[in-house]
């Protein structure tokens, strides 16, 4: 019983998700799989990056969580700049470990944070579409067509979002 909670708490200490991923996750992250990730990103020479590999309730597959922290080091680009190719190498990266490591993955989450560890930018995407980009199955402007954006988080980070509540009414 207190594995059910460890996963949706620690994860919305780090930062992660929220209340309703009590919804979707179970359990506590894969400290493997989690880590196996993570070290990747450091053997590159890329710092700032944490990946969070947890399962799904009632699924055998599991979510990654990779957090482009700017307080923490990281300093590519915003992810969803046409310009930084360190995220094409992370999703290349992704794909090749869940193929020989056996991860599972059904999805990936992006969390672009400022250099005040603020998240400036979140995006989800399917894992079978992360396989496509990254096997050069699809352009870059076909992959994030296809992505999911947390598009009020965005605007509110920027601070737009009054001005689309002044636009709703």
């Amino acid at each position: 019983m207190g594995v059910y909670f460890v996963g949706p708490s620690l994860a919305a200490w780090l930062g992660i998700f929220g209340k309703e991923a009590q919804e979707v996750y179970e359990a506590a992250p894969d400290l493997e799989a989690s880590q196996s990730l993570t070290n990747t990103f450091s053997e590159l020479g890329i710092p700032g990056v944490r990946v969070y590999v947890i399962p799904l309730k009632g699924q055998a597959t599991q979510g990654a969580f990779i957090i482009l922290d700017g307080s923490a080091g990281y300093q590519g680009l915003d992810p969803l700049q046409a310009k930084d190719d360190i995220l094409y190498l992370i999703l290349k990266d992704i794909t090749r470990r869940n193929r020989t490591e056996n991860l599972r993955l059904s999805h990936v989450t992006v969390d672009f944070r400022d250099e005040l560890g603020e998240t400036a930018t979140s995006f989800t995407m399917d894992q079978e579409l992360v396989e496509e980009y990254a096997d050069g199955l699809i352009t870059r402007e076909e992959f994030f067509g296809q992505i999911k954006i947390d598009l009020i988080g965005t605007l509110q980070y920027i601070g737009i979002d009054g001005l689309l509540e002044e636009i709703q009414q």
